[in-house]
C-alpha cells in the first residue's frame, strides 16, 4: 500500500460496510492484506494496492468475498523508522 502505508506503520480498522476508495484489511489466499477498494460487486469486492505496479491484488486473485473483509481502516500513524 505505499505510499499510503508503509512497514512499520499502525492501523486501526473498524467493522463497517467497506465502500470504494476505503482502505480494507481482508484475509485473501490464507493471509491478510491491506488494499483500497475499487469496485464494488454483489457479494464482492476488487480490491487494489496504491502501488499498482508491484502491487499483488484483485488484479491477480480476482474478487474477494465481502465476509472476508475483517475491517475498514479508520485510523493511521506513520513509523519513525526511516523508509
Amino acid at each position: 500500500m505505499e505510499p499510503a502505508l508503509c512497514d512499520g506503520d499502525i492501523v486501526v480498522a473498524r467493522a463497517k460496510k467497506p465502500t470504494v476508495g476505503d482502505v480494507v484489511i481482508a484475509k485473501v489466499q490464507g493471509r491478510e492484506v491491506i488494499k483500497r477498494v475499487t469496485t464494488h460487486l454483489p457479494d464482492s469486492l476488487f480490491l487494489q494496492g496504491d502501488n499498482k505496479d508491484y502491487s499483488t491484488d484483485s488484479r491477480q486473485y480476482g474478487p474477494v468475498a465481502t465476509r472476508n473483509v475483517m475491517g475498514v481502516v479508520w485510523y493511521t500513524h506513520k513509523s519513525r523508522k526511516k523508509r
